[in-house]
C-alpha cells in the first residue's frame, strides 16, 4: 500500500501491508492555519480517490485525542473530516465491496501494533467505515 506518514518508525513497519494499490494516510498534527488543514484534507482526498478508482482499501490514521476533540482544533477538524471521508467511501463503495477505515492511535501504541492492526483490518475488512481505536484514550469518552 502507498504510505503517507511523517513518522519514520511507523513508515518502516507499514510499507509491506496489504495490496500495492491501497493507501495508508496519516494526518499531520500541529497544524497552524486553516490552509494547513485544507492541504491535509485535499491530499487525503486525492490519494483516497486514486485508491477508490482501483477498488483498493483506504486507511486513515489519526491521533486518538484528535478524533475525541482533545487535541488542537485544526488537528481535530482534520481527524473528524477524515472520519467523514472514511464513512462516505464505505457507503459509496459498498456495491463494489470497497473498504475504508479510520484508525485512531493512542499516544503509547507501538508502530508494530499499528501495522498488525491495519494488516488485520485490511485482510478481514473489519470496521468498514468506522473508527478502530488503538490505545485507551477513548475509555470514558463519547465517540463521534
Amino acid at each position: 500500500m502507498k504510505v503517507r506518514t511523517h513518522d519514520s518508525e511507523r513508515a518502516a513497519v507499514l510499507t509491506d501491508i496489504g495490496p500495492d494499490e491501497g493507501v495508508i494516510f496519516e494526518a499531520r498534527t500541529g497544524l497552524g492555519a486553516w490552509s494547513d488543514a485544507e492541504d491535509e484534507l485535499a491530499e487525503a482526498f486525492e490519494l483516497s480517490r486514486a485508491a477508490a478508482l482501483t477498488d483498493a482499501p483506504v486507511v486513515f490514521l489519526v491521533q486518538a485525542n484528535a478524533i475525541l476533540g482533545r487535541a488542537a482544533p485544526l488537528d481535530s477538524a482534520v481527524a473528524t473530516g477524515l472520519l467523514g471521508g472514511a464513512r462516505a467511501l464505505a457507503f459509496e463503495r459498498r456495491k463494489s465491496a470497497g473498504y475504508s477505515v479510520l484508525v485512531a492511535v493512542g499516544d503509547n501504541v507501538e508502530p508494530a501494533t499499528v501495522a498488525t492492526a491495519i494488516d488485520l483490518l485490511v485482510a478481514t475488512r473489519g470496521s468498514n467505515g468506522q473508527i478502530f481505536t488503538l490505545g485507551a484514550e477513548h475509555l470514558g469518552a463519547l465517540l463521534p
